[in-house]
Protein backbone atom coordinates (compact mmCIF):
# COMPACT_ATOMS: atom_id res chain seq x y z
CA UNK A 1 0.00 0.00 0.00
CA UNK A 2 1.38 3.19 -0.87
CA UNK A 3 0.54 6.78 -1.38
CA UNK A 4 -0.48 7.64 -5.13
CA UNK A 5 -0.63 11.10 -5.11
CA UNK A 6 1.36 13.81 -3.44
CA UNK A 7 0.85 17.63 -2.62
CA UNK A 8 2.95 20.36 -4.83
CA UNK A 9 3.16 21.66 -1.27
CA UNK A 10 4.06 19.47 1.18
CA UNK A 11 5.83 20.44 4.67
CA UNK A 12 6.78 17.82 7.16
CA UNK A 13 4.48 19.14 10.06
CA UNK A 14 5.43 16.78 12.83
CA UNK A 15 5.90 19.72 14.81
CA UNK A 16 2.35 20.24 14.98
CA UNK A 17 1.84 17.79 17.52
CA UNK A 18 3.30 18.27 21.00
CA UNK A 19 3.54 15.48 22.98
CA UNK A 20 0.94 15.46 25.85
CA UNK A 21 1.95 15.51 29.01
CA UNK A 22 0.52 12.91 31.34
CA UNK A 23 1.31 10.54 34.18
CA UNK A 24 2.66 7.45 34.77
CA UNK A 25 1.40 4.44 36.96
CA UNK A 26 3.88 2.71 38.67
CA UNK A 27 3.40 -1.29 39.43
CA UNK A 28 2.68 -0.44 43.11
CA UNK A 29 -0.71 1.78 41.73
CA UNK A 30 1.11 4.78 42.57
CA UNK A 31 0.58 7.86 40.22
CA UNK A 32 3.65 10.00 39.23
CA UNK A 33 2.16 13.14 38.82
CA UNK A 34 2.19 15.21 34.99
CA UNK A 35 4.87 17.73 36.45
CA UNK A 36 7.47 15.13 37.71
CA UNK A 37 6.69 12.67 34.28
CA UNK A 38 7.07 16.41 32.22
CA UNK A 39 10.89 16.99 34.00
CA UNK A 40 11.99 13.54 34.30
CA UNK A 41 14.34 14.12 31.34
CA UNK A 42 16.05 16.96 32.67
CA UNK A 43 16.12 15.36 35.82
CA UNK A 44 17.84 11.89 34.52
CA UNK A 45 20.42 13.95 32.79
CA UNK A 46 21.15 15.65 36.16
CA UNK A 47 21.52 11.87 37.89
CA UNK A 48 18.74 11.05 39.56
CA UNK A 49 17.90 7.22 38.87
CA UNK A 50 14.31 7.95 40.05
CA UNK A 51 13.59 10.09 37.12
CA UNK A 52 15.52 7.84 34.75
CA UNK A 53 13.04 5.10 35.81
CA UNK A 54 9.79 7.15 35.18
CA UNK A 55 11.29 8.40 31.79
CA UNK A 56 12.16 4.72 30.62
CA UNK A 57 8.86 4.03 31.73
CA UNK A 58 7.36 6.52 29.70
CA UNK A 59 8.72 6.37 26.62
CA UNK A 60 8.48 2.59 26.65
CA UNK A 61 4.62 2.57 27.05
CA UNK A 62 3.55 5.67 25.07
CA UNK A 63 2.77 7.98 27.61
CA UNK A 64 1.83 11.14 26.25
CA UNK A 65 4.13 10.68 23.34
CA UNK A 66 5.43 7.90 20.87
CA UNK A 67 7.71 4.94 21.85
CA UNK A 68 11.64 5.29 21.48
CA UNK A 69 13.16 2.47 22.02
CA UNK A 70 16.56 3.42 22.76
CA UNK A 71 16.04 6.23 24.23
CA UNK A 72 14.15 4.31 26.49
CA UNK A 73 16.98 1.84 26.77
CA UNK A 74 19.19 4.54 27.52
CA UNK A 75 17.26 6.09 30.24
CA UNK A 76 16.69 2.38 32.15
CA UNK A 77 20.17 2.03 31.81
CA UNK A 78 20.71 5.37 34.34
CA UNK A 79 18.62 3.77 36.69
CA UNK A 80 20.25 0.36 36.59
CA UNK A 81 23.25 2.25 37.20
CA UNK A 82 21.82 4.55 39.99
CA UNK A 83 20.73 0.88 41.68
CA UNK A 84 17.19 0.65 40.74
CA UNK A 85 16.56 -3.34 39.84
CA UNK A 86 13.28 -2.26 37.53
CA UNK A 87 15.87 -0.54 35.74
CA UNK A 88 17.93 -3.07 34.96
CA UNK A 89 15.56 -5.38 34.55
CA UNK A 90 13.75 -3.08 31.45
CA UNK A 91 16.91 -2.32 29.71
CA UNK A 92 17.50 -6.57 29.88
CA UNK A 93 14.47 -7.02 28.69
CA UNK A 94 14.75 -4.57 25.52
CA UNK A 95 18.28 -5.98 24.92
CA UNK A 96 16.59 -9.22 24.38
CA UNK A 97 13.36 -8.64 22.80
CA UNK A 98 14.84 -6.74 19.56
CA UNK A 99 14.74 -9.07 16.46
CA UNK A 100 17.40 -7.18 14.69
CA UNK A 101 21.07 -6.90 15.23
CA UNK A 102 20.83 -4.66 18.03
CA UNK A 103 19.78 -7.65 20.06
CA UNK A 104 22.42 -7.96 22.64
CA UNK A 105 21.73 -11.24 24.56
CA UNK A 106 24.99 -10.71 26.73
CA UNK A 107 24.08 -7.62 28.04
CA UNK A 108 20.36 -8.74 28.74
CA UNK A 109 21.68 -11.22 31.45
CA UNK A 110 24.37 -9.18 32.65
CA UNK A 111 21.80 -6.56 33.40
CA UNK A 112 18.89 -9.65 34.80
CA UNK A 113 21.93 -10.55 36.70
CA UNK A 114 22.21 -7.65 38.49
CA UNK A 115 17.78 -6.33 39.02
CA UNK A 116 18.17 -10.14 40.74
CA UNK A 117 21.11 -8.89 43.22
CA UNK A 118 18.90 -5.80 43.92
CA UNK A 119 15.32 -7.39 44.52
CA UNK A 120 16.84 -9.67 46.01
CA UNK A 121 18.08 -7.35 49.08
CA UNK A 122 15.45 -5.05 48.47
CA UNK A 123 12.77 -8.42 49.16
CA UNK A 124 15.13 -9.13 52.44
CA UNK A 125 14.77 -5.37 53.62
CA UNK A 126 10.84 -5.70 53.41
CA UNK A 127 9.94 -4.31 50.30
CA UNK A 128 7.55 -5.90 48.55
CA UNK A 129 8.00 -4.25 44.81
CA UNK A 130 11.37 -5.95 45.53
CA UNK A 131 9.94 -9.27 46.41
CA UNK A 132 7.73 -9.07 43.64
CA UNK A 133 10.05 -8.07 41.02
CA UNK A 134 12.00 -10.80 41.73
CA UNK A 135 9.19 -13.79 42.00
CA UNK A 136 8.30 -12.38 38.36
CA UNK A 137 12.00 -13.04 37.16
CA UNK A 138 12.44 -16.28 38.71
CA UNK A 139 8.45 -17.37 36.97
CA UNK A 140 9.09 -15.90 33.59
CA UNK A 141 13.01 -16.07 33.01
CA UNK A 142 13.74 -19.32 31.90
CA UNK A 143 17.56 -18.96 32.88
CA UNK A 144 16.68 -18.34 36.15
CA UNK A 145 13.33 -20.31 36.86
CA UNK A 146 12.63 -21.14 40.30
CA UNK A 147 8.59 -21.64 40.37
CA UNK A 148 8.94 -22.85 43.99
CA UNK A 149 10.68 -19.85 45.14
CA UNK A 150 8.80 -17.50 43.22
CA UNK A 151 5.84 -18.80 45.53
CA UNK A 152 7.36 -17.96 48.61
CA UNK A 153 7.96 -14.82 47.49
CA UNK A 154 4.95 -13.95 46.29
CA UNK A 155 3.57 -15.39 49.44
CA UNK A 156 5.55 -12.64 52.07
CA UNK A 157 4.88 -9.95 49.51
CA UNK A 158 0.86 -11.01 49.45
CA UNK A 159 0.12 -12.00 52.99
CA UNK A 160 3.25 -10.65 55.23
CA UNK A 161 3.93 -7.36 53.26
CA UNK A 162 -0.01 -6.37 51.97
CA UNK A 163 0.98 -6.01 48.47
CA UNK A 164 -2.02 -6.78 46.32
CA UNK A 165 -0.14 -7.47 42.78
CA UNK A 166 1.69 -10.17 44.56
CA UNK A 167 -2.06 -11.98 45.65
CA UNK A 168 -3.05 -12.03 41.89
CA UNK A 169 0.08 -13.24 40.68
CA UNK A 170 0.31 -16.01 43.66
CA UNK A 171 -3.19 -17.38 42.70
CA UNK A 172 -2.47 -17.26 38.92
CA UNK A 173 0.94 -19.00 39.90
CA UNK A 174 -0.53 -21.48 42.13
CA UNK A 175 -3.87 -22.13 40.74
CA UNK A 176 -3.27 -23.44 37.32
CA UNK A 177 -4.12 -27.19 36.69
CA UNK A 178 -0.73 -27.31 34.22
CA UNK A 179 1.45 -25.63 37.04
CA UNK A 180 4.50 -27.29 38.51
CA UNK A 181 3.51 -25.41 41.91
CA UNK A 182 -0.21 -25.84 41.89
CA UNK A 183 -1.56 -25.59 44.89
CA UNK A 184 -5.37 -25.17 45.70
CA UNK A 185 -5.56 -24.32 48.92
CA UNK A 186 -2.86 -21.61 48.48
CA UNK A 187 -4.35 -20.63 45.61
CA UNK A 188 -7.90 -19.78 47.64
CA UNK A 189 -5.96 -18.26 50.09
CA UNK A 190 -3.99 -15.80 47.86
CA UNK A 191 -7.09 -14.93 45.99
CA UNK A 192 -8.94 -14.27 49.54
CA UNK A 193 -6.11 -11.88 49.94
CA UNK A 194 -6.82 -9.74 46.58
CA UNK A 195 -9.45 -7.44 47.26
CA UNK A 196 -8.91 -6.62 50.88
CA UNK A 197 -4.75 -5.83 50.56
CA UNK A 198 -6.08 -3.47 46.61
CA UNK A 199 -8.72 -2.21 48.84
CA UNK A 200 -6.60 -0.87 51.26
CA UNK A 201 -3.87 0.63 48.28
CA UNK A 202 -6.76 1.98 46.65
CA UNK A 203 -7.97 3.90 49.81
CA UNK A 204 -4.82 5.08 50.47
CA UNK A 205 -4.53 6.87 47.28
CA UNK A 206 -2.61 4.35 45.06
CA UNK A 207 -5.05 4.73 42.31
CA UNK A 208 -3.44 2.14 40.00
CA UNK A 209 -4.33 -0.40 42.61
CA UNK A 210 -7.97 0.78 42.32
CA UNK A 211 -8.06 0.16 38.29
CA UNK A 212 -6.53 -3.12 39.52
CA UNK A 213 -8.96 -4.46 41.59
CA UNK A 214 -11.90 -2.86 39.26
CA UNK A 215 -10.52 -5.60 36.57
CA UNK A 216 -9.90 -8.32 39.06
CA UNK A 217 -13.71 -8.14 40.31
CA UNK A 218 -14.67 -7.69 36.23
CA UNK A 219 -12.58 -11.26 35.76
CA UNK A 220 -14.03 -13.20 38.92
CA UNK A 221 -17.23 -11.79 39.07
CA UNK A 222 -18.13 -10.42 35.69
CA UNK A 223 -21.45 -7.71 35.85
CA UNK A 224 -22.81 -8.93 38.95
CA UNK A 225 -20.54 -6.44 40.86
CA UNK A 226 -21.45 -3.34 38.38
CA UNK A 227 -21.75 -0.21 40.54
CA UNK A 228 -18.44 -1.21 42.37
CA UNK A 229 -16.63 -2.15 39.76
CA UNK A 230 -17.74 1.44 37.98
CA UNK A 231 -16.75 3.41 41.41
CA UNK A 232 -13.37 1.78 41.49
CA UNK A 233 -12.94 2.67 37.58
CA UNK A 234 -14.35 6.24 37.53
CA UNK A 235 -11.99 7.10 40.99
CA UNK A 236 -9.10 5.65 38.78
CA UNK A 237 -9.60 7.49 35.69
CA UNK A 238 -10.24 10.92 37.49
CA UNK A 239 -7.29 10.75 39.61
CA UNK A 240 -5.41 10.10 36.27
CA UNK A 241 -4.65 6.23 36.58
CA UNK A 242 -5.11 5.53 32.89
CA UNK A 243 -6.33 2.34 33.21
CA UNK A 244 -9.27 2.88 34.97
CA UNK A 245 -10.25 5.11 32.13
CA UNK A 246 -10.31 2.07 30.07
CA UNK A 247 -11.80 0.04 32.17
CA UNK A 248 -14.75 2.56 32.52
CA UNK A 249 -15.09 2.87 28.83
CA UNK A 250 -15.40 -1.38 28.65
CA UNK A 251 -18.11 -1.42 31.37
CA UNK A 252 -19.90 1.06 29.80
CA UNK A 253 -19.72 -1.06 26.13
CA UNK A 254 -21.02 -3.82 28.64
CA UNK A 255 -23.90 -2.03 30.04
CA UNK A 256 -25.09 0.73 27.49
CA UNK A 257 -24.97 -0.03 23.29
CA UNK A 258 -27.29 3.35 22.67
CA UNK A 259 -25.79 6.01 20.93
CA UNK A 260 -25.47 7.95 24.22
CA UNK A 261 -23.27 4.67 25.86
CA UNK A 262 -20.51 5.58 22.63
CA UNK A 263 -20.25 8.83 24.00
CA UNK A 264 -19.52 7.62 27.64
CA UNK A 265 -16.60 5.62 26.13
CA UNK A 266 -16.05 8.37 23.24
CA UNK A 267 -14.80 10.25 26.25
CA UNK A 268 -13.27 7.75 28.11
CA UNK A 269 -11.29 6.22 25.32
CA UNK A 270 -10.07 10.00 24.39
CA UNK A 271 -8.68 10.59 27.71
CA UNK A 272 -6.98 7.10 28.21
CA UNK A 273 -5.62 8.16 24.46
CA UNK A 274 -4.25 11.33 25.03
CA UNK A 275 -2.42 9.66 28.67
CA UNK A 276 -1.22 6.92 26.91
CA UNK A 277 -1.04 6.03 22.88
CA UNK A 278 -1.19 2.41 23.69
CA UNK A 279 -5.13 2.82 24.29
CA UNK A 280 -5.36 5.03 20.76
CA UNK A 281 -6.09 2.16 19.18
CA UNK A 282 -9.50 1.32 21.04
CA UNK A 283 -10.42 4.68 20.71
CA UNK A 284 -9.77 4.62 16.62
CA UNK A 285 -11.69 1.26 16.65
CA UNK A 286 -14.21 3.15 18.18
CA UNK A 287 -14.58 5.93 16.19
CA UNK A 288 -14.95 4.06 12.92
CA UNK A 289 -17.65 1.63 14.58
CA UNK A 290 -19.65 5.09 15.46
CA UNK A 291 -23.47 5.17 15.34
CA UNK A 292 -25.10 6.21 12.22
CA UNK A 293 -26.53 9.34 14.06
CA UNK A 294 -23.10 10.52 14.94
CA UNK A 295 -20.51 11.96 12.99
CA UNK A 296 -16.64 11.08 13.48
CA UNK A 297 -14.39 13.95 12.91
CA UNK A 298 -11.89 12.06 9.99
CA UNK A 299 -8.66 14.57 11.11
CA UNK A 300 -8.80 13.34 15.22
CA UNK A 301 -9.56 9.95 13.54
CA UNK A 302 -6.46 10.40 11.70
CA UNK A 303 -4.49 11.72 14.53
CA UNK A 304 -5.57 8.67 16.96
CA UNK A 305 -4.31 6.41 14.25
CA UNK A 306 -1.00 7.70 13.98
CA UNK A 307 -0.90 7.59 18.30
CA UNK A 308 -1.85 4.13 17.82
CA UNK A 309 0.73 3.40 14.96
CA UNK A 310 3.83 4.33 17.40
CA UNK A 311 2.18 2.63 20.20
CA UNK A 312 2.76 -0.64 18.00
CA UNK A 313 -0.37 -1.28 16.64
CA UNK A 314 0.98 -1.52 13.21
CA UNK A 315 -2.35 -2.36 11.52
CA UNK A 316 -3.35 1.83 12.61
CA UNK A 317 0.01 2.59 10.36
CA UNK A 318 -1.76 1.28 7.47
CA UNK A 319 -4.68 2.81 8.11
CA UNK A 320 -3.15 6.10 7.48
CA UNK A 321 -3.18 5.07 3.72
CA UNK A 322 -6.74 4.86 3.69
CA UNK A 323 -7.80 8.92 3.31
CA UNK A 324 -4.48 10.18 1.71
CA UNK A 325 -5.78 11.27 -1.05
CA UNK A 326 -7.93 13.73 0.88
CA UNK A 327 -5.35 14.68 3.26
CA UNK A 328 -3.93 18.36 3.10
CA UNK A 329 -0.11 18.79 2.86
CA UNK A 330 0.37 18.91 7.05
CA UNK A 331 -1.23 15.57 7.25
CA UNK A 332 0.48 14.03 4.76
CA UNK A 333 3.95 15.43 6.32
CA UNK A 334 2.64 13.84 9.41
CA UNK A 335 1.89 10.65 7.43
CA UNK A 336 5.83 10.60 6.12
CA UNK A 337 7.33 11.14 9.65
CA UNK A 338 5.27 8.49 11.49
CA UNK A 339 6.22 5.74 9.18
CA UNK A 340 9.92 7.21 9.78
CA UNK A 341 9.58 6.93 13.65
CA UNK A 342 7.71 3.47 13.76
CA UNK A 343 10.29 2.10 11.37
CA UNK A 344 13.56 3.73 13.23
CA UNK A 345 12.06 4.03 16.90
CA UNK A 346 9.85 1.05 18.24
CA UNK A 347 11.39 -2.32 19.45
CA UNK A 348 10.00 -4.58 16.67
CA UNK A 349 8.87 -2.99 13.78
CA UNK A 350 8.73 -5.27 10.42
CA UNK A 351 10.75 -4.48 7.33
CA UNK A 352 6.99 -4.01 5.60
CA UNK A 353 6.88 -0.99 7.80
CA UNK A 354 10.63 0.21 6.93
CA UNK A 355 9.92 -0.18 3.43
CA UNK A 356 6.70 1.89 3.34
CA UNK A 357 8.61 4.36 4.96
CA UNK A 358 11.25 4.77 2.08
CA UNK A 359 8.48 4.36 -0.30
CA UNK A 360 7.38 7.50 1.05
CA UNK A 361 10.13 9.45 0.70
CA UNK A 362 10.70 8.44 -2.86
CA UNK A 363 6.99 9.67 -4.13
CA UNK A 364 7.91 12.48 -2.31
CA UNK A 365 11.22 13.22 -3.93
CA UNK A 366 9.31 12.83 -7.53
CA UNK A 367 6.48 14.98 -6.29
CA UNK A 368 9.09 18.06 -4.68
CA UNK A 369 12.03 19.08 -6.43
CA UNK A 370 13.41 20.89 -3.39
CA UNK A 371 13.44 18.11 -0.93
CA UNK A 372 14.43 14.89 -3.33
CA UNK A 373 18.29 14.85 -2.31
CA UNK A 374 16.90 14.81 1.17
CA UNK A 375 14.30 12.39 0.69
CA UNK A 376 16.20 9.77 -1.21
CA UNK A 377 19.03 9.87 1.39
CA UNK A 378 15.88 9.28 3.79
CA UNK A 379 14.54 6.62 1.41
CA UNK A 380 18.32 4.79 1.69
CA UNK A 381 18.37 4.63 5.02
CA UNK A 382 15.19 3.29 5.88
CA UNK A 383 15.41 0.95 3.29
CA UNK A 384 18.57 -0.46 4.72
CA UNK A 385 16.89 -0.73 8.26
CA UNK A 386 14.54 -2.69 6.39
CA UNK A 387 16.98 -5.37 5.30
CA UNK A 388 17.63 -5.70 9.28
CA UNK A 389 13.96 -6.97 9.99
CA UNK A 390 12.31 -10.40 9.58
CA UNK A 391 9.54 -10.48 7.07
CA UNK A 392 6.20 -10.96 7.76
CA UNK A 393 6.38 -13.68 4.73
CA UNK A 394 9.69 -15.08 4.24
CA UNK A 395 8.59 -17.13 1.09
CA UNK A 396 7.48 -14.30 -0.41
CA UNK A 397 10.33 -11.06 0.93
CA UNK A 398 8.55 -8.11 -0.83
CA UNK A 399 10.05 -5.51 1.63
CA UNK A 400 13.40 -6.97 1.09
CA UNK A 401 13.56 -7.62 -2.75
CA UNK A 402 11.99 -3.93 -2.91
CA UNK A 403 14.91 -3.17 -0.72
CA UNK A 404 17.53 -4.47 -2.39
CA UNK A 405 16.39 -2.99 -5.87
CA UNK A 406 16.46 0.27 -4.57
CA UNK A 407 20.02 -0.09 -2.72
CA UNK A 408 22.00 -1.88 -5.65
CA UNK A 409 21.03 1.12 -7.83
CA UNK A 410 21.71 3.81 -5.59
Amino acid sequence: MRILTWLAAIVLAWGAMPPAAAQVTMPDGSVIPRDVVDGAGAACKAGKADACLVRGLALTSGIGEGIAIDLAAAAFRSACDGGLGMGCEQEADIAARRHDKRQDLKLAAERWARARTIYTASCEAGNPVGCHRLAGMLTNNSAMADKPRAVTLLARACFDLEYGPSCIEGSALTGLSTSAVRDPALAARFEAAVDPTLEAACEEGRLGACAMLGDWLLGRLGPKDIARITTLADKACSGEAVRGCALAADLVRRTDASAEGWDKRYAYLDRACAAQWGYCSDLADLMRAAPPIRSVDSGLLFLADIKACLAEAEEHCWWLYEPAAKLNANELGQLVETFDQACLHLPRPSAEICASAASNHLERAEALAASAVTDRAAARRLYQRALELPEANEDNPTAHNEARAFLAGN
